[in-house]
């Protein structure tokens, strides 16, 4: 008798699933664009060699590119990767690598990591997230940096929607939220709920983040062998203010 595959992860899932871009489309290059470029005047990047780590469809690995660097994008999604390779096939000095943020391993080291618009904090075992630190340090050069860019916690619960209602090319999708509590020690998690109608079936997918705060991040990347220099709470690079900015970006070194 055969062995039934695996039921893949909700991460696996959804972010290869078509409806993931459709819902999630309208995604600005316009503000990919301005961030990547507050990062480059910031701290004046020269010709860097960058990886872009859960880089989706590459909007800010080509807004990177477009600016001088040389830019790799890594995802698990298939989909993901395959658009943007075709987006950006004529982009010098930029590539896309499909690949698990926890296990990759590419014969290259980096000035610095791309990890951006909250792509951390998808895994239920702690393990999960030190390994994908782990991963990044020891892909970049020594005294390199890494840019984790994550929502800001505190921030997040007080503005929780309950739900709210999408139309995408005209498929409407009915969106719940909830934050569910940590068990025995462990952090909350923000949930998500997609539903939407397919073929008269109702379908749903998950989204599920860990409310990570500035405390739990910082333990983690002192952990992994990275001190953090600087805390941005907006992408116009504003200070960090807990519960007041919308992010938490980490401007962190390896040490």
């Amino acid at each position: 008798m055969k062995t039934p595959a695996p039921t893949p992860a909700w991460y696996e899932a959804w972010f290869d699933s078509p409806h993931y871009h459709e819902l999630y489309g309208h995604r600005s290059e316009a503000e990919a664009r301005d961030f990547m470029s507050n990062l480059h005047e910031k701290w004046d990047w020269k010709e860097l060699h960058l990886l872009d780590l859960a880089c989706g469809k590459g909007r800010h690995a080509r807004a990177a590119a477009d600016l001088g660097h040389r830019v790799v994008g890594l995802d698990l999604s298939r989909n993901s990767i395959q658009s943007a390779r075709a987006a950006h096939a004529q982009v010098a000095h930029l590539s896309f690598v499909e690949g698990d943020m926890r296990t990759f391993e590419l014969d290259e080291k980096f000035d610095g990591v791309l990890n951006l618009f909250t792509s951390f904090g998808y895994f239920d075992d702690p393990a999960d997230h030190a390994a994908v630190l782990n991963r990044i340090a020891a892909h970049l050069k020594p005294g390199g940096f890494l840019i984790l860019d994550f929502l800001e916690t505190h921030f997040a619960k007080r503005h929780l929607s309950p739900s709210d209602t999408l139309v995408r090319s005209g498929v409407e999708y009915h969106i719940s939220r909830e934050l569910k509590a940590g068990e025995n020690g462990k952090w909350d998690t923000f949930i998500k709920h997609i539903r939407h109608q397919e073929d008269g079936q109702w379908q749903e997918h998950v989204e599920r983040v860990a409310a990570l705060t500035h405390a739990h991040l910082s333990d983690m990347l002192t952990n992994s062998g990275f001190e953090i220099e600087e805390r941005f709470g907006t992408y116009r690079l504003d200070p960090w203010v807990e519960g007041e900015t919308p992010r938490i970006i980490l401007h962190a070194t390896k040490a």
